[in-house]
């Protein structure tokens, strides 16, 4: 039998304090005055402290609402159980309580902490911004029949957890901004209080899709200013605006290597997932996934690649827009001048991503941007003046691939986690190791890998004559006709059949089993700088596991 339906309580109001006032809070989140709610909420919205709860049956299923249609922000999205702010001098923990009973009629008989440091900033089509530091917590409550207020909710419905972390994965629209981002986090710590985590992988994997819920919000941000600068203006060509083609590009796409990278560096240095810097860890790790996007983009267009992530590459995509568009000019141009926007579009995204971050974070992140151009400088230059010379390859094999999506996240995962200088130094050294079976393995799928797997063709890099360490091996021992065959490559005097007969003679004289036996020795070595800095038996677990899965990976 149900418990009655409780009896709504007047609203805490402390002496002197109105109704209607919230708490305003400085950077750091702590408390620097009150205002109205009402009077605050504009299109500069300060920093103010808020709550979110999310409501369990007996049953496990979750109680979500669907925002009342005449609400000023986001009218009529679904969202999660119940959200408030507290009064001035109220406790926290009483105000969820309190708004629960006063908004659904529910009365909650167990309520802790899911995720206690979620901040977030959302700005919804009216142009009003939401900008709170909003703790979360999981309730349980009796009753499974709520009286919601009617000028609050819509509407309500009790699902099982799991669909409503599949619905937010598969339709992030339809649901409120704050319970996109805050939903894979409540997932995580639900692992961890009901102790059904299957371990640091599963933990990982929460962390990534953090990750793509902050790229999610922050795309939705960059698609309400692109249009208020559009100003209604139409989209001549494009089948949507750059925004909208972005976020297809890059939410729930790729390895999120970097992302992986940067969450075992924190957890092994001893970072909390659950203290005030997690969020700037996931803050990190978007826009590390972001600044990848980029550096493809302009890639592809420097090395005329067709496809990326089996879909045609940026500029692939867009000549081709502009040709079924029967638009004027070039369509080879335009793709190409279009992709380079998209590119510069998304490295401002990512800059914008760690722009509210520590000093010391920005400046480690200035670095690994300035890194990746001088690899692709000594690329392209390289390139131009023929150079095949071993030094030269793993240079560019450093900066271009090892330094920035191995050795930078770790250094900037470590950073974030307050590690001590002998945590930071071993991080670094096994990234060395890791970051070179990475590069080595990369080159090694770009002459042998599927493409069914790979995303793009086989042997482009080999007829491109790229500057690769397998590359440097092949002009100590290639002779006879594969020697012709390997000078011809990159150049205008490539014929058909070169590549096919380089890539054998790899094979044939060792050089491949060779590639393996050096990704070999430096997956050991790495492994040896783990043993004795104090890193954390979670965290070297998984960056084992995740050394292997760089090192023998099929894509």
């Amino acid at each position: 039998m149900e418990s009655p339906t409780p009896v709504r309580e007047p609203a805490f109001q402390p002496d002197g304090v109105t109704a209607d006032e919230v708490v305003l809070l400085d950077d750091h989140g702590d408390p620097i005055g009150a205002a109205s709610r009402l009077s605050i909420h504009t299109d500069q919205t300060p920093l103010h402290l808020a709550f979110s709860t999310y409501l369990f049956d007996a049953d496990g299923r979750v109680l979500i609402t669907r925002r009342a249609l005449g609400k000023t922000t986001w009218p009529g999205v679904w969202t999660n159980s119940c959200c408030g702010h507290p009064r001035p001098g109220e406790d926290i923990e009483a105000a969820a309580r309190r708004r629960v009973r006063e908004e659904l009629g529910l009365e909650v008989t167990e309520l802790r902490p899911a995720v206690p440091d979620f901040r977030y900033r959302a700005v919804d089509a009216s142009g009003i911004v939401e900008n709170e530091f909003c703790p979360v917590f999981i309730g349980h409550v009796a009753s499974t029949s709520p009286t919601p207020d009617p000028d609050e909710v819509a509407e309500y419905a009790w699902v099982p957890w799991e669909d409503l972390v599949a619905a937010i994965a598969a339709t992030p629209a339809v649901y409120s901004p704050w319970s996109v981002l805050q939903v894979p986090r409540v997932a995580a710590a639900l692992d961890g209080l009901d102790g059904s985590s299957a371990g640091p992988t599963t933990t990982a994997g929460g962390f990534v899709d953090s990750v793509d819920a902050v790229l999610t919000a922050t795309l939705a941000d960059l698609a309400d200013g692109w249009d208020a600068v559009n100003r209604g203006e139409g989209v001549e060509v494009l089948p949507a605006d750059l925004p909208a083609w972005l976020e297809r590009l890059l939410v729930g796409r790729g390895k999120r290597l970097r992302a992986t990278m940067l969450y075992w560096a924190f957890v092994a240095a001893g970072g909390d997932t659950a203290g005030p810097d997690f969020p700037g860890l996931v803050r990190i790790a978007a826009a590390l996934e972001t600044l990848h996007l980029f550096a493809m983009v302009h890639d592809d267009i420097m090395d005329e690649s067709a496809s990326r992530r089996g879909l045609p590459a940026a500029h692939v995509e867009a000549a081709d827009w502009h040709r079924q568009a029967g638009a004027a000019g070039d369509p080879d141009a335009f793709g190409i001048n279009l992709a380079i926007l998209l590119g510069d579009l998304a490295h401002t995204l990512a800059d914008s991503l760690v722009q509210p971050l520590p000093a010391r974070v920005r400046r480690l992140w200035f670095e690994l941007c300035v890194e990746l151009m001088v690899g692709q400088r000594a690329d392209l230059t390289g390139a131009a003046a023929g150079r095949r010379d071993l030094p030269h390859a793993q240079h560019i094999a450093r900066l271009k691939s090892g330094k920035y999506t191995i050795e930078r996240p770790l250094q900037l995962g470590a950073l974030t986690a307050g590690a001590d200088a002998a945590a930071y130094a071993a991080l670094q050294q096994w990234g060395e190791h890791v970051g070179r079976a990475f590069a080595l393995r990369d080159d090694q799928l770009g002459i042998w890998g599927d493409p069914a797997l790979t995303g793009k063709p086989a042997g482009d890099d080999l007829a491109e004559g790229k500057a690769t360490v397998i590359l440097a091996l092949a002009s100590e021992r290639l002779e006879g006709p594969a020697r012709e065959a390997l000078d011809r490559l990159g150049s205008v005097d490539l014929r058909p059949g070169d590549v096919a007969m380089v890539s054998d003679a790899l094979v044939d004289t060792g050089v491949r089993d060779g590639i393996e036996t050096m990704i070999e020795d430096a997956v050991a070595r790495a492994d040896a700088c783990l043993t004795h800095a104090g890193l954390s038996a979670a965290g070297i677990e998984g960056l084992r596991a995740a050394a292997r899965t760089i090192a023998w990976r099929n894509a």
